[in-house]
């Protein structure tokens, strides 16, 4: 049975990274076997570790270590709200496949970053992202069923090979885009499911919404 300790610090990860191991490891630093095994009651962390936790997030460390609240502190686990960035889930699918319908754009949920781990570990501002649910398995292995992913829609131009959204004839698809000379390769991860190429006039018709530069998946 888990530590007191440890179910305390089940609920910060559960309010900065809705209960998502593998994302809050990202966000502090750590290995996600670290934090399962803190969440476990089988590893502790250092005082460190804990101090930084403090100093990003503002976490009550007399609540954390002891269960008591300290006078004045901040809700447990909570950013200020200056620092926190809300990415949209829109309600669409992103196909990874042969092409997926746009059926509808509204949103459907938030997610919470904070600007430091946007900026530290993805590179992005976090004013024009958004997320999006990935359906098909043409990006296999890279990309799975039901992964959701995060995409910087400021991102349009393709300089560098990476994973983008592109909004074809057929529908929305997630695909690898490589830039050559004179034409955008677009290439499925899957070696069964055949590529194609953007030049030219062909860029009307197959426009890149943005770069996928996270992404999330259930275990």
């Amino acid at each position: 049975m888990a530590s007191a300790f440890a179910r305390r610090f089940q609920l910060i990860v559960d309010q900065l990274a809705q209960g998502n191991k593998k994302q809050f490891a990202e966000q502090t630093g750590k290995s996600a076997s670290h934090i399962y095994k803190i969440c476990r009651g089988a590893s502790r962390p250092s005082m460190a570790y804990l101090e930084s936790l403090y100093e990003e997030f503002k976490v009550d460390l007399n609540w954390l270590l002891t269960g008591e609240q300290s006078e004045g502190s901040q809700p447990t686990g909570s950013a200020p709200d200056k620092e926190l960035v809300y990415a949209p889930m829109f309600d669409v699918q992103a196909s990874a496949g042969f092409g997926s319908a746009v059926l509808a754009e509204d949103i459907s949920d938030y997610f919470a970053f904070t600007r430091t781990f946007l900026s530290r570990q993805l590179g992005v501002s976090g004013e024009s992202l958004a997320f999006v649910s990935i359906r098909g398995d043409s990006m296999l292995p890279t990309l799975q069923d039901s992964d959701q992913v995060l995409v910087d829609t400021t991102r349009k131009t393709v300089q560098h090979e990476g994973l983008y959204l592109i909004h074809t004839e057929d529908g929305l698809m997630a695909k690898r885009l490589k830039p050559g000379k004179e034409e955008v390769k677009v290439i499925s991860d899957n070696p069964e499911y055949p590529g194609w190429a953007i030049s030219g006039l062909d860029h009307e018709t197959n426009q890149v919404v943005g770069k996928i530069v996270w992404c999330a998946r259930s275990m």
